[in-house]
């Protein structure tokens, strides 16, 4: 075999095969195409690649731009979340897409704290910091090395009763809209006809409930009724428990709108257990839906999905941008991701009389 035959490809021979320039080439396998490179010279460079069998090497591409092309990810407890774990795979997509490698910290270890998951980040050099919140909160950011972008993660600065005021040292953070999502709730059981409507709502302060409450009362309100809000819980034995009290009143409710799916899951129980049909008899509807869960109960459940892959993606493609940036420009503020209704069986018309 000769010394040619052997020789790794190089970026000049895939410019060469694909009839591009060297510079096209680096665009396309950098992923910096955006309205630089057209779609066909980019089929182009991407079949010379594979022809050739070419391979970026990612010691030289560190020594070349003087990055380690790793991100940390400290997380509390979405990695082993069965659906905010969609919120992993779509950050670590992301960054696999733009030659990038995400090592995480998971805070749910009982000997890792912040400050430990910080440093042991650093230490390898990550090119810059996500931090991950399973359930959406305020928080004080984490402290990280000067020169080190960190972006939250279904989080954002502040305490339980309002967010920190933004500044020009305030990391970006994605958050989903909890408000418009319980709107949005609240409006699709109004629509079919729905007059007599409770929230199943948290016992608690924190942020989702009372964002997911605010957004059911102010979209109740503007129907012209009362909004009725019955503080239950977060698990399904609570949705069991209000449930089957509101079913046992005078004038029951005729629809549920839950804080959890799994609360609706409690709410679809009950009503079995009191010899009513969702949705003929009482319609329901979730919050979260959850993987493995919301679509498989019975009636599967109409719910409010949590942007979980969105704010994944939109993540960490702002702290690659971030990161890549060639020179200092204003960071991104705060992005809020949509909440969308997924329409399953667990909603229909009120029943007559």
């Amino acid at each position: 075999m000769t010394s040619d035959a052997r020789r790794r490809p190089t970026s000049a021979d895939v410019a060469e095969h694909a009839g591009v320039s060297r510079a096209t080439v680096s665009m396309v396998l950098n992923g910096r195409t955006r309205g630089t490179v057209s779609a066909a010279n980019q089929k182009k460079v991407l079949d010379a690649a594979a022809e050739l069998g070419y391979t970026r090497s990612a010691v030289a591409m560190s020594l070349r731009e003087r990055r380690t092309r790793t991100i940390g990810l400290i997380s509390d407890e979405i990695a082993t979340s069965p659906w905010a774990g969609r919120m992993v795979r779509a950050a670590s997509m992301a960054a696999a897409e733009r030659g990038y490698m995400m090592i995480t910290a998971d805070l749910s270890l009982p000997e890792l704290t912040l400050e430990e998951a910080v440093k042991v980040l650093s230490e390898r050099q990550v090119d810059g910091l996500l931090y991950g919140a399973m359930g959406r909160t305020r928080l004080a950011a984490p402290g990280v090395p000067a020169g080190t972008p960190l972006v939250l993660m279904n989080c954002e600065e502040g305490d339980q009763s309002a967010p920190a005021p933004r500044t020009e040292h305030s990391p970006p953070a994605v958050i989903p809209d909890d408000r418009q999502g319980a709107r949005r709730a609240a409006r699709r059981l109004l629509d079919v006809g729905h007059r007599r409507v409770v929230m199943l709502s948290g016992d608690d302060t924190a942020v989702a409930t009372r964002e997911r409450e605010e957004g059911f009362v102010e979209e109740v309100a503007a129907a012209g009724l009362a909004p009725r809000v019955v503080r239950a819980g977060w698990q399904m034995d609570d949705g069991y428990r209000a449930t089957t009290a509101l079913l046992a009143q005078d004038e029951p409710p005729t629809a549920l709108f839950c804080i959890r799916d799994r609360v609706a899951a409690g709410a679809i129980h009950a009503a079995a257990v009191a010899g009513l049909a969702v949705p003929q008899d009482l319609s329901v509807i979730g919050y979260d839906d959850e993987d493995f869960f919301a679509e498989v109960l019975t009636p599967p459940l109409t719910t409010i999905a949590l942007p979980h892959e969105e704010m994944g993606r939109h993540a960490m493609d702002t702290l690659l941008d971030l990161v890549e940036r060639s020179a200092p420009a204003p960071a991104p503020g705060l992005t809020v991701a949509e909440c969308p209704l997924v329409e399953r069986a667990s909603v229909a018309a009120p029943p007559r009389g």
